[in-house]
């Protein structure tokens, strides 16, 4: 969902035929947060995609593991057709009733356990309204977690909003400008509550914490940048200076006479052009890397114009289609007209 790592060009006027079937009412929040710029929205509407689709494992989980926690509870009060005895109906409002009465209605048989998997969130975070304290949680909260002392009335505080978060996911509202980290904690501490080796699973195997690191910056590509995943171990060398004057950088950035970058090299780069030469002139072991200069080395393997330039604050995303292109082994980048990293293909996925 949303998580192509290709830029996606928007044809003239697709972006206005995309919005039309979103509905501009939908998109509007986010042309606004974007200051009105589309690229930037279209952005933030695809973070908030992902957004969502990340807290829908945290949160299926959480509501599952409730819903099964509470039910384990009322069987034990009032039996195992709980959803039936006047005994539990008997404390329930009108709207809870007829939440019940809709769930059964709906559900493949008339078990519980199917009764159970069709009832709402709303319906289970109801249950921890005050009208329900002394029925309900007075003397089953410890039963209800276990792993952590709360009262009903905090609780309620809590999966309330856990709650309303959860519908603004469903009906795929934005979420982007939410405190979503402490909202994801929250969700990971009920489920520790309830049982350590869930909250442990889903911790391991949520996505949320990679996801919020790709929020787009203003000029509308997602993160990581470019900037924020270049090596800086190298030096800018003229194609004339000599191959003993070599540097321990990892990559030489080699200009021609004029300033203008022409190759990036690596220590890969010479071991093969000191092989090649050995085995030109087979009867010598050694070589004089003072005869030769970069410009020998890059047009004897050549290697010019092996790099793309790109932006410091582009998306890293470009990297895995700049790449596809034969001949782009590199990727320089560029803070203005400063170089301040390089990003190699090597054995990367991006």
């Amino acid at each position: 969902m949303a998580e192509c790592q290709v830029s996606y060009i928007y044809p003239s006027g697709d972006e206005e035929k995309i919005k039309l079937c979103l509905s501009p009412k939908r998109f509007t929040p986010y042309l606004a947060k974007a200051g009105y710029k589309q690229s930037y929205a279209f952005s933030l509407y695809l973070f908030n995609a992902r957004l969502s689709k990340a807290f829908l494992f945290p949160l299926h989980v959480l509501e599952v593991s409730l819903r099964n926690q509470i039910n384990s509870i009322f069987v034990s009060l009032y039996g195992d057709n709980w959803i039936n005895e006047a005994a539990f109906r008997s404390n329930l409002t009108q709207e809870s009733l007829s939440a019940l009465g809709t769930a059964i209605a709906r559900a493949k048989t008339p078990d519980t356990d199917d009764v159970v998997a069709t009832m709402t969130f709303d319906f289970w975070s109801n249950l921890f309204r005050p009208e329900y304290d002394r029925c309900f949680w007075q003397t089953h909260m410890q039963a209800l977690f276990p792993h952590h002392t709360i009262t009903r009335s905090n609780f309620q505080k809590v999966i309330k909003e856990v709650n309303k978060f959860r519908n603004r996911v469903a009906h795929h509202e934005p979420i982007h400008h939410l405190d979503l980290s402490s909202i994801h904690t929250q969700i990971l501490d009920v489920l520790k509550w309830i049982s350590d080796e869930t909250f442990l699973w889903v911790k391991h195997h949520s996505t949320f914490n990679t996801i919020i690191r790709t929020s787009p910056s203003a000029n509308g590509e997602s993160k990581p940048h470019f900037k924020d995943r270049c090596d800086k171990g190298f030096t800018i060398e003229s194609e004339t200076t000599r191959l003993d004057k070599i540097s321990n950088q990892r990559f030489i950035l080699c200009k021609n006479i004029n300033d203008k970058l022409i190759s990036v090299i690596e220590g890969q780069h010479l071991a093969s052009f000191l092989l090649s030469k050995l085995e030109q002139d087979s009867k010598s072991l050694m070589i004089d890397l003072s005869e030769f200069q970069f410009v020998d080395l890059i047009n004897h393997l050549g290697i010019d114009n092996n790099f793309v330039s790109c932006a410091a604050s582009e998306s890293l995303s470009k990297a895995k289609s700049i790449f596809k292109t034969k001949g782009n082994d590199y990727i320089v980048i560029q803070n203005m007209q400063d170089i301040i990293g390089v990003i190699a293909k090597s054995h990367r996925q991006y």
